[in-house]
């Protein structure tokens, strides 16, 4: 195993001291379907799509059908995100009959749409509210609670230190870091840095978050910072092995990349758990996001791609799925792939208005 600080663990966490790998929560990503191949493929915890606390105390059927959890084997976490205090705590009073292991709070989405309602990463640039939210949230929940930030709003505004003590003295049992201000969205290096900096001064475990794309870049994250674990998001789409790569680079059993048989299995059985949760229809199209990048990196990827995304139902993707294996050279395997680019939606900190007083911003 990989050196890492030793921490204060709460004993209802205990099972996180296990843990060394997570799923991020990612809006339109990490479906049931999805978490339930990264588990197969080692993730220790795997967040639901991070989720609008005003939309679960409306009782919005769209937004409760992303806490889907019910069954669900494994340990799985939710995420919510708000500018409210009360909202985000009766979301936290709602979880008291779902299914989750954790409750985790939102400060490090850079989205646009979240930001320009002071929610995820704008609240890093208000820490009086963002310290009302994350005490209401405490006191009200019925599992433990746990927040994700970024190390500020901008480069001069750099503040993850005392977020993250803040946060500490609250009573979240974890602190996820990713390694970059909001407006660097994912652009640039993450700072590993900074979360080895906020591992130094934290008692409780510090997750590391951002570059991590494979079993070396995970073993030089838990290296440099001595993290307690390491999430993935984007390294994670179209390779869930990233997993067992993780798990390998720890000590914990080998991986080998898969070959193209392997991955048409996977791809295989996500798109008929999609088709089976989703609709046949519905859950071809959102499945695909998917299916471009478990091919992407193999000679005729693009063709494969057109004919598969030429279909209407999950159903008939299997068909064709069906049709590339006779084709394809089963045992050719994946050139190393890349992360896909980040959307360019710069928001100004002058655009932010988080004064609760100002009214709704539902």
């Amino acid at each position: 195993m990989l050196d890492r600080k030793p921490v204060t663990i709460h004993p209802d966490i205990a099972w996180f001291g296990d843990v060394r790998t997570v799923l991020s929560p990612m809006a339109g990503v990490t479906d049931r379907a999805f978490r339930d191949v990264c588990r197969a493929h080692g993730a220790g915890l795997a967040f639901c799509e991070f989720t609008a606390a005003k939309g679960l105390t409306y009782d919005n059927p769209q937004t409760w059908r992303l806490v889907d959890t019910e069954g669900e084997q494994g340990r799985v976490g939710v995420q919510i995100f708000g500018a409210e205090p009360d909202a985000m705590a009766g979301a936290a009073r709602l979880m008291a009959d779902k299914r989750l292991d954790v409750l985790d709070i939102n400060f490090g989405c850079p989205a646009k749409k979240v930001v320009q309602k002071c929610g995820g990463s704008a609240l890093l640039a208000d820490v009086d509210l963002l310290k009302e939210i994350v005490d209401a949230v405490v006191a009200a929940s019925p599992v433990p609670v746990t927040a994700k930030i970024r190390t500020g709003w901008d480069d001069d505004s750099v503040n993850y230190r005392e977020v993250g003590l803040l946060l500490q003295e609250a009573g979240c049992r974890w602190v996820t870091l990713h390694g970059r201000t909001r407006n660097q969205k994912f652009r640039g290096h993450a700072h590993w840095d900074c979360i080895a900096d906020l591992v130094d001064v934290m008692d409780i475990p510090v997750i590391g978050n951002g570059d991590v794309v494979d079993g070396d870049s995970y073993a030089a994250m838990v290296r440099e910072t001595r993290c307690h674990a390491v999430m993935v998001g984007r390294g994670a789409m179209g390779n869930p092995w990233l997993f067992k790569q993780m798990d390998a680079a720890d000590g914990l059993g080998a991986c080998e990349t898969p070959n193209l048989g392997e991955i048409m299995d996977v791809v295989e059985g996500h798109i008929a758990a999609v088709a089976r949760l989703r609709g046949e229809r519905y859950g071809s199209q959102t499945v695909r996001k998917h299916v471009v990048r478990y091919f992407r990196d193999f000679p005729g990827a693009a063709a494969m791609r057109r004919r598969l995304f030429a279909t209407e139902t999950g159903d008939a993707m299997l068909d064709v799925l069906a049709e590339l294996r006779s084709e394809a050279d089963l045992e050719s395997r994946p050139r190393c792939g890349t992360l896909p680019l980040a959307e360019n939606d710069d928001v100004n900190a002058s655009d932010l208005c988080c004064d609760l007083k100002e009214g709704d911003r539902s």
